[in-house]
């Protein structure tokens, strides 16, 4: 275990979180590949990435970079690819993750049984009164992970597919679940937290004790980001789309956006007509069929453009977000030989390519949208060139 990577949101960064730290500080180099303005369930992070890395250094990390989006909004199985895809090209060799099991041979069954035909074949054939977990883990058979598992089964998935050339190093999840929502637990979730955020009160106390006065700067420097501001822009867009239909039988087949497919635009469109704000729109939208992540991730995709073409892609390059002198060292070493570029700004990558350039305007996009999430008037360049924080 010499060059370990995380593949981690911190949002915010909780105890959890310093725990998973704690139990690979032997490692030569610790480096957190983070989401960057918007997590996995297509939501605003609620602080820009830069503070958040600023935490992650000041808990045991040695270098941080984004996961850039749209992978970090993705769902667990592009959010993971991507992960696995741009560590391995880093030169990572070991991959560790908090799981519910921390049984690495039983993910790594569970990630041969989902390559299957078979498994391939039940999951396409699934009832469509459930939801797509539902179907997977049927599909799954007698190879049984817990729910929670299902990020850690595709980060096992990700590493097998590509000849295992990192090692899985499972850490058994201490605390409250992900879902759990009691703020006043030893280890509270993220969710717990960001809940009690988003009621106006404090959560520092609930914070391991090394970020919480960087906690406390980055929010009374940008506030609090909500995705519920970006509702207006979301029902323009939207019934901007249904009326794009209009003569072609109601159909929005010609649009291509990532995780709105199988009807789900359609359902969005119909629901924007009713709907008066994010919040509202989500419940009109909301099926059995369909996850609340997978709702949240399609409106976000749609206002931004995102094809699913984009999420297939490898990471065109990563951002640095942060670095001590361990994590500085670790670039220099793997200057020539890692096959992911990495840049310490937008302009650094102009030069990578038409890959590139598309990841760039994704990349401007989202520094755009998240702008408006913030509470205060804050520009996307005042975004794009926050510089990286090197200790």
């Amino acid at each position: 275990m010499k060059h370990v990577g995380i593949i981690c949101e911190y949002n915010p960064f909780h105890a959890g979180h310093k725990y998973l730290l704690d139990c690979v500080r032997g490692a030569e180099t610790v480096i957190c590949l983070m989401s960057g303005h918007f997590t996995q369930r297509g939501e605003a992070a609620i602080l820009p990435p830069v503070s958040r890395a600023a935490m992650a250094l000041a808990a045991g990390a040695d270098l941080v970079l984004e996961l850039p989006f749209p992978y970090a909004a993705g769902s667990a199985r592009y959010f993971a690819t991507a992960g696995v895809r741009a560590l391995e090209g880093l030169g990572v060799d070991t991959l560790a993750f908090g799981s519910e099991s921390a049984n690495a041979p039983a993910l790594i069954a569970a990630a041969e049984q989902t390559m299957k035909r078979d498994f391939i074949e039940k999951v396409a054939n699934g009832a469509k009164n459930k939801g797509d977990a539902a179907i997977y883990f049927d599909a799954l058979g007698d190879v049984r992970i817990p729910p929670n598992d299902i990020l850690a089964l595709e980060y096992a998935r990700a590493v097998h597919g590509r000849g295992d050339k990192m090692t899985l190093y499972p850490v058994l999840r201490v605390g409250a679940g992900y879902h759990d929502t009691d703020p006043e637990k030893e280890y509270p979730s993220a969710t717990a937290l960001r809940e009690k955020l988003h009621t106006g009160a404090e959560i520092c106390d609930g914070l391991p004790v090394e970020v919480r006065e960087i906690f406390q700067k980055a929010v009374a420097r940008w506030g609090i980001a909500d995705t519920a501001r970006l509702g207006a822009p979301m029902l323009a867009c939207l019934r901007t789309c249904n009326g794009k239909s209009a003569g072609t039988g109601g159909k929005t087949a010609d649009f291509d956006i990532a995780d709105c497919g199988g009807g789900l635009l359609e359902r969005l469109c119909r629901a924007a007509e009713e709907a008066t704000d994010y919040q509202s729109l989500c419940r009109a939208a909301a099926t059995k069929k369909y996850t609340d992540g997978r709702i949240r991730r399609g409106l976000l995709y749609l206002l931004a453009g995102v094809t699913r073409e984009d999420l297939l892609a490898a990471p065109a390059y990563l951002r640095l977000l942060g670095a001590n002198e361990r994590g500085r060292a670790f670039l220099a070493e793997t200057r020539k030989t890692r096959t992911v570029p990495v840049v310490t700004k937008p302009a650094d990558a102009v030069s990578l390519g038409a890959h590139a350039a598309r990841a760039r305007r994704l990349s401007a996009i989202a520094h755009g949208l998240y702008a408006l999430c913030l509470p205060g008037s804050v520009t996307p360049a005042e975004l794009a060139t926050v510089p990286p924080l090197m200790l």
